[in-house]
């Protein structure tokens, strides 16, 4: 027996049925001339007294039945897809997915596609069905040295997953197995941007095999709802490390030069100069009202980017730069950082006012080389924020504003930080007779404040903050000491290099410069007794 799906505008009907009378109403239900052959009409006696009945009308559903494939196929991106259709969730749409695909790459599969997708009666396909949420395209691209271009794809369409593999030419042993070691890293990138909430997760993407792969791209477009959609693009080569998110939150962009090896410092120094930055991403979240998950990702993101530094190339070993040369660099790649908040316009009554976030971070090193024993090298650091934002007049109660004067109590705060650090170092016939470092901090915060829709307060606070450091000073008694360092010597040595590092870091708080100088006596007391 077959059961028959019911619809307004079928030519099968449910027959109204007739008020009761008395102790017992009757109903027939008639068949069609399309119904099966079955029983023309059906007597249903109903036990009631003096109940009114209602007439009903059932909407009309898919039929259920098995999903349709593109192909029969007991591969193993197959089994895991029909496992993995049961859930509407994305994250468990892709679950394993990405990671599968690149194995089967491995295991010596070019090209290959799969579709899975819920059937139904075609007459009951609605437009939401087919613009169904959640949405998203997910690529890994990957390019070897010999030129073969490999593309893993993964989409889905509300009740519709596909996958596929495309290979532009043979890959070598070596390439597929470059290739399958980036499994798990694709599959993080995958299931991190798919979390509730999302995370950046693409630090494994960055460690691939330089002597078999040159590039490799991760894009995905997801939309999760009617709200505007996220899009992310990764990439990484030889020279170069870039990532990007636009999203309803804002934009975040982190790009990172890997081409000038050189200036790379050693896992302590990068360690040091990371942990100042995202101290700094923090501040500036904190003091400009920003949106803290939006930040969150910055950090990954930005972290993930300078993270698992690859060998140096043999040409810049050839630089070499020295051990004090290091301690006045920051030790990380250059970088052009930023991340952008989506404006909003809280308050009705003026729409001129913004709440805003920007944050911008950046370094750049240029390296000039006169000859074997000539060279300088300059390194400047930066950052700038801009916010604004409207807080209560009362801590810890609610800011909520209309277009009533009553409302109308609240600071507005606008807040614009700059910061920049510079670090010269100059070499003369092989001895360096340079080694400066400079900075400056300012902070500029202006407050309004309005009681019931009147301006009542307008004040502007800055603060600012710049030093100078002659590192040339610190470092001569430990350059200038020719006879072989002790333990003890060689021990000071390192803890100046390392204080000197310190002292060449970025710093945005004028608070962190002002009245603040290095102790240079110490050291120099230190050198001299040991010269």
């Amino acid at each position: 027996m077959s059961i028959l799906p019911l619809s307004r505008t079928s030519g099968r009907s449910i027959g109204t049925l007739p008020q009761a009378a008395g102790s017992s109403s009757t109903a027939t239900v008639q068949a069609t001339e399309n119904s099966p052959a079955v029983s023309q009409s059906a007597i249903v006696s109903l036990q009631a007294e003096k109940v009114p009945v209602q007439t009903y009308s059932v909407p009309r559903t898919p039929q259920s039945s098995s999903p349709i494939w593109q192909k029969q196929s007991n591969d193993a991106a197959s089994l895991l897809m029909k496992g993995n259709f049961l859930s509407h969730s994305l994250a468990n749409r892709f679950k394993d997915l990405g990671s599968t695909l690149l194995d089967m790459v491995k295991d010596g599969i070019g090209n290959f596609s799969q579709s899975i997708t819920q059937s139904s009666d075609v007459n009951a396909v609605t437009d939401t069905q087919t613009n169904s949420y959640p949405w998203a395209d997910e690529q890994l691209t990957v390019r070897t040295k010999s030129g073969v271009e490999v593309r893993i794809s993964l989409k889905n369409q509300g009740d519709n997953l596909a996958v596929s593999i495309k290979t532009s030419g043979e890959l070598s042993e070596a390439e597929r197995i470059a290739l399958g070691n980036l499994s798990d890293a694709f599959q993080k990138a995958i299931d991190g941007l798919n979390a509730a909430p999302p995370r950046i997760d693409l630090g494994a993407l960055t460690q691939f095999d330089t002597t078999v792969l040159s590039s490799v791209d991760f894009h995905a477009d997801i939309t999760l709802d009617q709200k505007a959609p996220q899009v992310l693009d990764f990439h990484a080569d030889g020279t170069q490390r870039t990532f990007s998110l636009d999203g309803p939150s804002g934009k975040l962009n982190v790009d990172v030069d890997m081409g000038n090896s050189a200036i790379w410092g050693n896992e302590k120094q990068r360690s040091a100069s990371m942990a100042n930055y995202l101290q700094q991403f923090d501040s500036a979240v904190s003091r400009g009202h920003g949106d803290k998950a939006l930040m969150t990702m910055f950090k990954d993101a930005f972290t993930q980017m300078n993270s698992d530094y690859p060998a140096p190339a043999l040409q810049q070993q050839i630089i070499g730069l020295t051990d004090s040369d290091h301690a006045m660099l920051s030790g990380l790649a250059d970088f052009d950082a930023s991340i952008t908040q989506a404006v909003d316009t809280p308050n009705p009554k003026h729409l001129d006012e913004l709440d805003t976030f920007s944050y911008q971070a950046s370094q750049n090193t240029l390296i000039t080389d006169s000859g074997r024993f000539d060279r300088t090298i300059s390194q400047q650091q930066q950052s700038s924020l801009a916010s604004s934002y409207h807080t209560s007049l009362i801590p810890d109660v609610p800011l909520k504003l209309t277009t009533d004067n009553k409302s109308q109590n609240y600071y507005y705060t606008q807040i614009d930080d700059k910061a920049d650090s510079t670090t010269e170092i100059e070499y003369r016939k092989g001895r360096l007779a340079k080694a400066l470092s400079s900075q400056s901090a300012s902070q500029s915060t202006h407050v309004q404040k309005f009681e019931l829709g009147k301006l009542t307060e307008d004040t502007t606070r800055p603060y600012e903050a710049s030093q100078t450091q002659d590192i040339l000073a610190i470092l001569k008694p430990f350059l200038e000491n020719r006879r072989e360092r002790l333990p003890l010597d060689e021990y000071r040595w390192q803890q100046t290099l390392s204080d000197v590092h310190d002292q060449t870091l970025l710093k945005a708080d004028p608070a962190d410069l002002h009245g603040k100088t290095y102790d240079r006596a110490r050291n120099v007391d230190a050198a001299s007794a040991h010269a």
